[in-house]
């Protein structure tokens, strides 16, 4: 399996708080089947700046050293949204944007309240530029939990949805768990990553959630949500596995 969202760089945001956190972070993945790690650290988000990528580059090759080949870091950020993504993203290896794995799949998230006015153009623009959001997390938000037909707006304008595994889990409530199930069944769940930021308050759940996946949406899904779409992603390529053949499918 491949870790899409994961929060394994110490001191930099609110994952692992040093070097040991983070080797046993990684290792747990490890343990769970998971060969690598596109890190992701928060950018741009109070008090989370990290806005310079190749401090973050020498972390992620400090990483690689102690996991001595257990599994593979690879760079990304989780950035949260703001209207000057445009300008961000035409700043290219200059700014503080990096797609997962240095793809075209840019992850980022938004306020659980709400989206700023303006967030279509932005989206329309930066696709423009050859660049797709991976929205990471939208159950966990009330406001595309309330209006899904909203996230559903984003998805027909190329946007790629990811759920996060704790919540098909029941980690963060039943609403979370409903609003994966709602975007399922509308076509717009893309992939599955852990979100970890600690083995004993966020651990890596992607085993778990693969064979949650594999009993209430089946084997296509859980081929395509855990193996098929994550490879293509942090290798730029386009997602092999439509969610919404899969939910018209689930349908019948």
């Amino acid at each position: 399996m491949i870790e899409t969202h994961f929060h394994c760089l110490p001191a930099i945001d609110d994952g692992p708080a040093n070097w040991d956190e983070a080797v046993a972070l990684c290792r747990a993945a490890a343990g769970e089947g998971t060969t690598a790690i596109v890190a992701t650290p928060h950018v741009l988000r109070d008090p989370w700046m990290n806005d310079d990528p190749a401090a973050r580059d020498k972390a992620v090759m400090k990483l690689n050293g102690l996991m001595a080949g257990e599994l593979s870091i690879l760079a990304g950020c989780e950035y949260f949204f703001s209207l000057d993504a445009v300008e961000l993203v035409e700043r290219g290896a200059r700014g503080p944007l990096i797609g997962l794995n240095r793809s075209r799949y840019l992850l980022l998230e938004f306020s659980s309240s709400g989206i700023p006015v303006g967030t279509d153009g932005v989206f329309h623009e930066i696709s423009l530029l050859g660049v797709t959001p991976v929205i990471a997390h939208p159950e966990r938000s009330r406001y595309f939990a309330e209006v899904p037909e909203r996230l559903e707006l984003l998805v027909s304008r190329g946007a790629v949805v990811q759920i996060t595994a704790g919540s098909l889990l029941g980690d963060f409530g039943v609403a979370p768990l409903a609003a994966c199930q709602e975007f399922f069944r509308r076509g717009m769940v893309h992939i599955v990553a852990s979100d970890a930021h600690s083995v004993g308050r966020r651990p890596p759940r992607l085993a778990a959630a693969r064979r949650w996946v594999r009993r209430a949406w089946g084997k296509s899904a859980e081929q395509g949500l855990f193996e098929e779409n994550p490879k293509a992603l942090i290798a730029s390529e386009p997602l092999p596995w439509s969610p919404a053949t899969a939910a018209a499918t689930a349908r019948k």
